[in-house]
């Protein structure tokens, strides 16, 4: 499936621009545009040539300054721990002038990879054969794609990028990492470098190695699939609100501060089933996948269509065409509706934060003052339940029990599957 193609490019994202904007979207986070012969663009050919199906560098730039005047950003797709076959590093079937590794010892590109038995036995990402890992130690590969003042990293970013994510993180050594982060903020001036890490960043082993991903100089946050992870479970019903609540709270402990409040959350994602699907195509449990993504600490990040109800499992199926004129309003009205909280309220951007629970209610509050905070209550059962602080079992140093009295909220009763908000703004 990876052959087929339904169209869509960087002129259509400009026309949709104003979609984006109105919606309230301040980021844009590109999937890999750079050429290469899959649908998926993880096979990179060209590290410098924009895929001609997308458009070319001239769009780009017309892109980049267009979103700029709406006030969005746009952060490409790195994928740098391996390239394609097909490309003009490697080029094993002759697609490029260049002469490559899998060509010729004598390539220019020739230690750039690693070969068991040359030219047919090479490493590659997870034994895929059509992806051949970067030999990422070598110098040549590091001045390409980061060091020398014409580098990946730098070409693009001086287009005027707001940042990167980083594909695979885990495959990439700690010294590479703060590479592309120097090589960044010396042609940014305020970037943000994230990492694809699918568990917690804040303690990762991978490769038998502890590593150092967010205690300064390499990245500012990480995707936060544990998050995800959480929200869906006690959405389905298979872990708690109390469990809900501790994991969260754990993470809270572990994650440097200021990283915690700049991870990439999400409820979807081009690796992962559509949050519809993943709950079971229950929109009220989808609403309160949104509240959640949204109160939750960290950057909201919507995968596209998950706000106008697109449905599907793991990938391919994940990746259908948006519904334009076909949206689920329901579901995109409640998108706008927290989107709009999230831009107006300082609590949700910069306030401190809590999870509690009861029985069937797990609840959050963020918390900056007593004259500023916003409260969420979310009944996950199919009854109503009258929400009692009697029966709140979290200790912290923050006394949410008397908080939330103080706040006239010692009992509610919410809705089978409801949300409720309780908020006082300056």
């Amino acid at each position: 499936m990876r052959w087929e193609f339904f169209g869509g490019n960087l002129k259509g994202i400009i026309q949709k621009l104003p979609y984006l904007a109105n919606l309230g979207i301040t980021i844009l986070y590109l999937n890999p545009i750079f050429e290469a012969r899959s649908n998926h663009k993880y096979d990179t050919g060209d590290f410098l040539k924009i895929d001609p199906m997308f458009g070319d560098e001239a769009i780009f730039k017309e892109l980049i300054e267009q979103a700029q005047t709406v006030g969005i950003h746009i952060i490409l797709d790195g994928v740098f721990n391996h390239t394609g076959a097909d490309s003009r590093y490697f080029n094993r079937y002759g697609t490029y002038d260049d002469l490559g590794a899998y060509q010729s010892r004598e390539s220019e590109y020739a230690d750039w990879y690693t070969f068991d038995q040359f030219p047919e036995e090479y490493q590659s990402w997870w034994g895929i054969k059509d992806v051949p890992t970067l030999n990422k130690e070598t110098p040549a590969v590091q001045n390409f794609i980061y060091a020398g003042k014409d580098s990946v990293i730098r070409t693009w970013s001086k287009l005027g990028l707001g940042g990167w994510r980083i594909d695979v993180a885990d495959e990439l050594s700690d010294s590479f990492l703060a590479g592309i982060r120097k090589a960044l903020e010396e042609t940014i001036a305020e970037p943000v470098l994230i990492g694809e890490v699918w568990e917690d960043a804040s303690n990762k082993i991978a490769y038998e190695q502890r590593r150092h991903y967010l205690e300064g100089g390499m990245l500012h946050g990480a995707m936060n699939y544990p998050f995800r992870e959480i929200i869906i479970g006690v959405l389905n019903h298979t872990i708690t609100t109390k469990e809900a609540a501790l994991r969260s709270m754990h993470l809270k402990e572990n994650y440097p501060p200021e990283a915690f409040k700049n991870n990439f959350n999400n409820i979807g994602t081009h690796d992962t089933a559509r949050i519809l699907t993943a709950v079971q195509n229950n929109v009220p449990a989808l609403k309160q996948a949104l509240a959640l993504l949204f109160a939750l600490p960290g950057i909201p990040c919507l995968y596209y269509g998950d706000e106008a109800g697109v449905e599907g499992g793991e990938d391919p199926a994940n990746r259908k065409m948006f519904p334009w004129g076909r949206e689920n309003k329901t579901i995109q009205s409640y998108a706008y509706e927290w989107i709009a909280l999230r831009r107006e309220e300082a609590a949700l951007q910069e306030g401190d934060y809590y999870a509690f629970s009861t029985r069937k209610v797990l609840g959050i509050v963020r918390y900056l003052s007593e004259e500023e905070y916003l409260v969420l209550l979310i009944n996950v059962s199919d009854q109503e339940v009258t929400f009692t602080t009697k029966e709140i079992t979290a200790d912290y140093s923050f006394d949410i029990q008397a908080f939330l009295t103080k706040q006239g909220l010692a009992e509610k009763t919410i809705p089978a599957q409801g949300i409720q908000v309780i908020k006082k703004s300056r």
